[in-house]
């Protein structure tokens, strides 16, 4: 009886393990962009349309990162890359925008025709593409901000 006991008690935590494996923690799938958090802290996202609506008001560059919310490596850019201090100074010199691709996939085809994902574009105010990269920058922050300088001198 005692053995029998043992082993629904180690099924119920290996299924409680097994559960709370699916449960995915991170955050929301894109952050928002309702000034909550510390000033600076943080890189501003937003929708598509806001974004290019701000854009053309302010003139204003526009980085757009085309996702999806399963991509390990769209995961990575937000947890290493969008998190570094110098990466979100820079990126204040843009509006930035986050693209679901699976949630708007022909707005993603428009800037990421090869589909791979995560990819970064880089527009004009105008929506005019100048300059983009695909796949998870290897050099970490340091080479993503030289991508937005060069994104910068061409806009």
């Amino acid at each position: 009886m005692k053995n029998g006991q043992t082993l629904i008690l180690l099924m119920l935590v290996a299924c409680a393990c097994i559960a709370s494996a699916c449960i995915d923690s991170t955050e929301s799938d894109m952050p928002t962009a309702d000034g909550s958090g510390d000033a600076g802290a943080a890189i501003v996202w937003y929708s598509y349309e806001e974004g290019m609506a701000i854009a053309a008001e302010q003139e204003k560059p526009v980085m757009v990162d085309v996702y999806a919310s399963w991509c390990k490596w769209c995961k990575e850019l937000d947890r290493v890359i969008y998190t570094d201090p110098d990466v979100i100074k820079l990126s204040d010199r843009f509006v930035c925008v986050k693209i679901n691709s699976d949630k708007e996939p022909a707005l993603a085809r428009r800037y990421n025709p090869q589909g791979g994902i995560p990819a970064v574009v880089f527009l004009r105010s105008d929506g005019t593409v100048v300059h983009s990269l695909g796949g998870y920058p290897r050099g970490g922050p340091d080479a993503f901000m030289q991508e937005m300088m060069v994104a910068l001198g061409k806009a």
